[in-house]
């Protein structure tokens, strides 16, 4: 019986060092949602500025990607596209973001009041100081707000 709890301690750190690096640090690449309020039965845009953390570098390839989960009172248009603001000094990592833009429409039955989309945020990151790259997967949230209908 100590045996087995003796393998089952080694299976839990061996487990523990392959899946930490896949999903490490979190916060490398942040994103900060802008938008105004828009009426129930309209549509809005969110505008999600994407900040790299000093010290870190964000890989061309894969892509980074956004899930947003679906809403009953939110329908989510267009793509999520990652677009380079200007060129790095590297050609395999991303320097700067444009901002991502979301339309949302909000259903005519949405009632007034603030909301929270949420999603999974997924991209690979690299460290400068520490020489080594990883996974994150975050879950996000995107806030939006309606007003009354006119």
């Amino acid at each position: 019986m100590e045996l087995l709890s003796r393998w089952g301690n080694c299976l839990i750190l061996v487990m523990t060092v392959v899946v930490f690096p896949q999903t490490g640090a979190t916060g490398v690449l942040q994103l900060q949602p802008h938008s105004k309020p828009w009426p129930a039965g309209a549509s809005g845009m969110v505008n999600i500025s994407l900040v790299i953390k000093e010290g870190f570098k964000i890989p061309k390839r894969p892509l980074p990607r956004i899930q947003i989960d679906s809403a009953p009172d939110f329908e989510i248009k267009g793509e999520l596209n990652f677009i380079e603001e200007e060129r790095g000094k590297d050609p395999e990592y991303f320097n700067s973001f444009k901002p991502l833009v979301i339309q949302v429409k909000a259903a005519d039955s949405t009632k007034p009041g603030r909301y929270s989309l949420g999603g999974k945020f997924v991209y690979f990151y690299c460290s400068d100081k520490d020489k080594y790259c990883g996974r994150a997967v975050e879950s996000v949230q995107i806030p939006v707000e309606i007003l009354a209908k006119k």
